[in-house]
C-alpha cells in the first residue's frame, strides 16, 4: 500500500476513534451535569447502549464509501482495460493476458497461438453505408467473437478493424481447426446486415519466441490472407515475408 493510502487509513481511523469516544462520553456527561445524582448502573447502561447505537451509523457511512470506492476502481480498470466501444479487452489487456497465457505455455503440454484478424473491405462499409453503421458492424462481430470464445482464449480489439486471439489449445491442428471456424462463423452471422468477414493470420510459438515476435509473424500471415483473396485464416510462413496486399 502507497504511504498516502496508509496515511490516509491512519487519519481516518484516529478520526472515528475519536468521534466514537467523544459521543460516548459527552452525553454522560451532559446527563451528570443534569443529574449529579445518577446510579452507577445507568452509567452502565448508558455506555452500552450509546455505542451500540452510534457504531452502526458510522459502519453504515464506511460502508457505504467503501463500496462507493470499490465501485469507482472498477469502473476505473474497465476503462483502462476494455474497449469502449465494443466491450472486448483492449490492446493493453491483451498483451497483460496474452502475456499470461504465452508464459504459461512454456510449463504445458497445450501449444500457444496466436492470431491478428482484420474486417475485409472496412473502409468500403464506412464510405458506403455510413461510420454509425462501421460501429454496429464492429459492436455485433466483437459480440460474435465473444460468443465463440473458448476457455484460454484472449479476445480483443487493438484498435480500428483490427482484431488480436490469443489461447492455449492441445495441438496445432485443434488451433487450426478452432480459427478457421472463426472466419467462417463470422462469414454467417452478417454483422449489422452486410455480408462482412475477416481475414486472419496466425502461428504458433516457437521455442523461445516472445509474444512480440509471435505477432509479428501472425501480422505477415494476415497480409498473405489478404493477398489470397481474404475471409481466410492463414497460418504464418516461416520465414515470416510479408505479403503486400490491399486492406
Amino acid at each position: 500500500m502507497p504511504p498516502r493510502d496508509v496515511r490516509r487509513a491512519v487519519r481516518t481511523g484516529a478520526i472515528i476513534t475519536m468521534a466514537s469516544v467523544f459521543f460516548s462520553f459527552f452525553p454522560v456527561w451532559v446527563w451528570l451535569q443534569i443529574d449529579p445524582v445518577i446510579r452507577l448502573q445507568d452509567i452502565y447502561i448508558s455506555c452500552i447502549v450509546i455505542p451500540a447505537l452510534i457504531a452502526p451509523t458510522c459502519s453504515f457511512f464506511i460502508l457505504r464509501a467503501q463500496i462507493r470506492a470499490q465501485r469507482l476502481a472498477e469502473e476505473n480498470h474497465r476503462l483502462a482495460n476494455h474497449d469502449e466501444l465494443t466491450g472486448l479487452p483492449n490492446r493493453r489487456a491483451f498483451f497483460a493476458q496474452a502475456g499470461s497465457l504465452h508464459s504459461r505455455s512454456h510449463r504445458s503440454t497445450d501449444i500457444f497461438a496466436c492470431a491478428l484478424a482484420d474486417i475485409d473491405n472496412f473502409k468500403c462499409i464506412n464510405d458506403t453505408h455510413g461510420h454509425d453503421r462501421g460501429d454496429r458492424v464492429l459492436k455485433m462481430l466483437a459480440a460474435a467473437l465473444a460468443d465463440l470464445s473458448a476457455d484460454n482464449v484472449v479476445l480483443a480489439r487493438l484498435g480500428g478493424e483490427e482484431f488480436a486471439v490469443a489461447g492455449m489449445f492441445a495441438s496445432e491442428a485443434a488451433a487450426r481447426i478452432w480459427l478457421e471456424a472463426l472466419v467462417r462463423e463470422v462469414e454467417h452471422r452478417h454483422p449489422a446486415g452486410l455480408p462482412v468477414t475477416i481475414s486472419l493470420g496466425w502461428c504458433v510459438a516457437e521455442a523461445g519466441e516472445t509474444l512480440s515476435s509471435q505477432l509479428s509473424r501472425a501480422d505477415h500471415a494476415l497480409y498473405d490472407a489478404k493477398a489470397r483473396g481474404k475471409n481466410r485464416a492463414v497460418k504464418a510462413r516461416l520465414d515470416g515475408a510479408r505479403v503486400v496486399a490491399a486492406a
